[in-house]
C-alpha cells in the first residue's frame, strides 16, 4: 500500500484538533552514501539520520549534517542519486504548549545556526557510549533528543548525546506512521488544514 505523506499529516492533525493535540514528527532515514554506509557498519544501525518536524509545516524537518544545522525537505528529494532511501516516520501527540515550545526551540536554532557546528567528536564518543556533550555542537540524533528532552515530549532513558537514530525505533511515546521508502511516503507535504 502506498501512503501519501500529506494524508498522514492531515489525518493526524485533524484528529489532534478534535482532542486539542498537535503532532511533532521524527523522520529516520538511511542514506546510501559512503559516510552513511560506514556509520551503519560501525554502529550496526539500520538508519543513519534523524530529523524533527512540525505537523503544520510545509514538509520541513530540522537536523544536523556534516555542514551544520540544516532545514531539510526530504519529501521533495525522495531518492539519493537515483537510489531509494529507506525511512520511518514517527509522530508524537503533544498539547499546544509543548508544540509551541518545540516551535520556539527550533526557531532559536534557525536564528543562531551560525553558532552551531556538527559534532564529529560527539558522534565517535556516542559510539563508544561516552557522555561528553560539547557546547553548540550536535549530531542529528543528539539534536532531536535534546529538543525532545527540552520540551519534555517523551522520557529519555539516557543522556541525549548517547542516542543514535535507531534508538528512536525503541523509544516509548512515538507512534509509527510509515515505514518504507521515502519515494512512497509522498512527493509533497501540505500544511495541515
Amino acid at each position: 500500500m502506498i501512503y501519501n505523506y500529506s494524508d498522514i499529516i492531515k489525518s493526524a492533525d485533524l484528529q489532534g484538533k478534535e482532542q486539542n493535540k498537535r503532532y511533532i514528527y521524527i523522520l529516520l532515514l538511511c542514506y546510501p552514501d559512503k559516510f552513511s554506509k560506514i556509520f551503519c557498519a560501525i554502529s550496526r544501525c539500520e538508519y543513519n539520520h534523524a530529523s524533527i518536524g512540525l505537523g503544520d509545516s510545509d514538509g520541513t524537518f530540522y537536523s544536523y549534517v556534516t555542514k551544520g544545522f540544516r532545514k531539510e525537505t526530504p519529501i521533495k528529494y525522495p531518492t539519493f542519486k537515483n537510489q531509494e532511501v529507506p525511512c520511518k516516520l514517527y509522530k508524537i501527540e503533544v498539547p499546544d504548549e509543548t508544540y509551541d515550545a518545540t516551535k520556539i526551540a527550533l526557531d532559536n536554532h534557525i536564528k543562531q545556526a551560525h553558532n552551531f557546528k556538527y559534532n564529529f567528536c560527539g558522534l565517535m564518543l556516542c559510539l563508544l557510549r561516552i557522555v561528553f556533550p560539547i557546547k553548540n555542537r550536535y549530531f542529528c540524533s543528539q539534536f532531536v533528543c535534546e529538543i525532545l528532552e527540552k520540551i519534555k515530549a517523551v522520557p529519555l532513558t539516557k543522556h541525549s548525546s548517547l542516542y543514535l537514530p535507531d534508538d528512536f525505533t525503541k523509544m516509548q511515546g512515538l507512534d509509527l506512521c510509515f515505514s518504507g521508502f521515502l519515494s512512497r511516503l509522498g512527493n509533497e507535504f501540505e500544511p495541515a488544514i
